[in-house]
This record gives structure tokens, sequence and C-alpha cells, in this order.
């Protein structure tokens, strides 16, 4: 931390210093969130929502005590997931806030789910080619996630969009990141649109996802500057790097504390 700025954010000359709030974690930026149950679904661009965190059904089976429930989404190696394990490990279930009790993937025979399986975390598989439309596996994925009951969702490297049926159970508390700052360069190559551009600062945004493509409430963002001699893959490593700490850092405080949505914004409580 540099005057209240993780040395990992970047340059103070792109992002303000911001004093530590309280609730931190050694070892664990401090900067964001909270989460509060969901009680109107879907979420829509622009909509207002509100939450609630009293009268909350009781879980089934085993549980820390105090830690919310997490299901993680993966379609690759893993890294982003891998980084939510280690921060758990490290500070204990309790003290981050979160365990996670499942991870889904759409697709076989990967390293995400190896990563998982040698943690004892119990697995799913969802393929689209299983299924006769992309709606009955958008149903099929819902009922897998909420088969483990969780309090957030968290697509770390997840590269499927998911729909109505999906957003209807989980909207206000799936959690996706993307390797630009959005609401610029959305889609796929956010990098590569990046660099094209010439924009001198690039990085990644850790948002919620509604019905748009990375168009949901903006959570957090990490910058990254842009090297003279970059090109795409060079750049994306070092934002991948960013992202892994926001993400846990974020998804640790949403965990931790509470938030709103108003609109476009997040509010911190």
């Amino acid at each position: 931390m540099v005057d209240g700025v993780p040395e990992w954010i970047l340059p103070r000359r792109y992002l303000p210093a911001t004093p530590p709030s309280r609730g931190g974690l050694p070892g664990v930026p401090v900067s964001l969130l909270t989460v509060g149950r969901f009680v109107d679904f879907p979420v829509s661009r622009g909509a207002k929502h509100s939450y609630d965190r009293t009268n909350a059904p009781p879980r089934k089976g085993p549980v820390v005590a105090k830690a919310k429930r997490l299901v993680v989404l993966v379609s690759g190696s893993g890294t982003n997931l891998q980084a939510l394990l280690d921060a758990i490990a490290t500070h204990g279930a309790e003290a981050y806030g979160a365990e996670i009790v499942a991870v889904g993937a759409d697709r076989d025979g990967i390293e995400g789910l190896a990563r998982a399986e040698r943690a004892g975390i119990p697995t799913f598989v969802r393929r689209v080619k299983d299924y006769d439309s992309r709606d009955a596996w958008d149903e099929a994925l819902a009922e897998a996630v909420s088969a483990h009951e969780p309090d957030l969702v968290i697509s770390a490297g997840f590269m499927k969009i998911v729909g109505k049926e999906f957003l209807a159970r989980f909207g206000g508390r799936f959690v996706n990141t993307h390797p630009a700052l959005l609401p610029s360069f959305p889609g796929t190559h956010g990098v590569r649109d990046a660099l094209a551009y010439g924009a001198k600062v690039a990085g990644c945004t850790v948002h919620f996802v509604d019905d748009g493509v990375d168009t949901g409430p903006i959570i957090a963002q990490g910058v990254v500057e842009v090297r003279d001699e970059d090109d795409e893959s060079a750049l994306h490593e070092r934002i991948k790097e960013v992202e892994r700490r926001l993400l846990v850092d974020v998804v640790g405080r949403l965990a931790r504390n509470g938030y709103r949505i108003e609109g476009r914004k997040v509010v911190i409580q």
C-alpha cells in the first residue's frame, strides 16, 4: 500500500489515493464492497434494485460460520479460481468471508476443474452441445448452480453468456471480470481493441452481470499502463495479474460486508 493505494492497482498518477476502509485483511488490499440478499430479479441495465439481509432461509449442510457460499464457473485453466482458493487457504474461510462450495464448467477436461478436484471441491459440467437449445442449457446451468445454494456466483474466466433463467435466479449476485476498463472495449477482444485504439492505459473491470455484454454495474477497476513495446499477449499478461488480485479483494469484501445497486452505481456500505 502506498498512501492507502494498493500498489498493484497502479501508479498514483492514474488512481487517487484513498485511505483504507475498515474491515480489511492483512495482505488483502482494502478498496471495496459488500453483499446482501437480492430481492427483485432479474437485473436489467439501468434498473434500480434493493437488498435485504434479514429473514434469509437457513442453509442446508455444514457451513463455516459467517462464510458466504461461492459457486465459481470456469472455462479454462482456472488461474482466477486458484487465486480465490489460495486467499481462502491463507486467511481461512471465516476471516476471508467466503468458501467455494462448487466449481462448474461448460466443458470437460480443463485445468480449472482439475484445480477444484485437487482442492476437494465438488464439480459439475454443463455443455451447451448436450442440450436441444441454448435456453435449455441455461436452465440446466441455473439448476446445477442453484443446487449448491450460493450467496454469490463468480465467473472466473467462464466464456459463455448466460440467459434469462440464470439471471432470474442470480441477478445481482453474479460477478464477472473483463480485461478492459469498461464501458470502453467490451466484448471478446478488449485488450486487442485497446491497443488498436492507441489507449495509453488499459486494465480490468469487476462487475455484476446483467442482460447485456459487459454492461452490468461496475464494482471495481484496476489500471495497467500501456507500454510502447506492448503486444496483445504482453499487455494481457500484466492485466491478468491485476485482475486476479482485484477479484480476490472484491469477492472477499462482497462476502464480508454488503452493497446496494442504484442504477449504474454500486454503493459500498
